[in-house]
């Protein structure tokens, strides 16, 4: 049988040139990390939890206001090139869509509000932009990664959720928001 020598837990921080409380503030992390919500986190198949946030003129927005539509939640900022590049294909998603039950809500997780309003001007975006300052929604949703797309039903379950760009007015991203459309019309 081998013996391994005793390790005194109050020496542990500092025999890897932490202080004494290295342990402990470690424990402490990791227990916080263990206390996060879970039930915040969209599922797909579940109802995604409420989002209240304003829009660019301080418009206040909730996703239970579309109920019985369907949305697109796009979480995006200015500053990432990604998103950027996938934002023309969102307004026409919206402006394809829109009249047939489909809603655009492009979630920017800036700062600064003038950031994205000069964005939005820039761009000449119609869809709706909302101010997610700081990112407080996408974080309690676990999204860190720009842009995140969340695709919800009439029903306000997730049907989708998307890490990274796509082309919304692709043939076959078209054809599937067609489907669940008619699907949920009972057609």
């Amino acid at each position: 049988m081998h013996s391994y020598p005793k390790i005194r837990a109050d020496l542990v921080g500092t025999a890897l040139g932490l202080p004494r409380t290295a342990p402990l503030l470690l424990l402490l992390v990791l227990g916080v990390a263990a206390c996060v919500d879970r039930a915040e986190l969209p599922t797909i198949g579940q109802p995604v939890p409420e989002v209240i946030l304003p829009d660019l003129e301080g418009r206040t927005v909730r996703l239970s206001d579309f109920r019985g539509d369907v949305v697109v939640l796009n979480f995006w900022a200015t500053w990432c090139p990604p998103c950027v590049e996938e934002m023309p294909s969102l307004q026409k998603l919206q402006q394809a869509l829109g009249e047939k039950g489909l809603h655009v809500l492009a979630a920017s997780v800036d700062e600064n509000l003038q950031d994205v309003t000069l964005f939005r001007d820039e761009y000449d975006l119609s869809l709706p932009i909302l101010h997610d300052r700081g990112g407080k929604i996408a974080h309690r949703f676990s999204t860190f990664k720009y842009p995140e797309t969340y695709v919800v039903d009439r029903d306000g379950k997730l049907v989708a959720k998307i890490i990274g760009p796509r082309d919304w007015v692709s043939p076959t991203v078209i054809r599937d928001f067609v489907r669940l459309l008619r699907i949920e019309d009972g057609v």
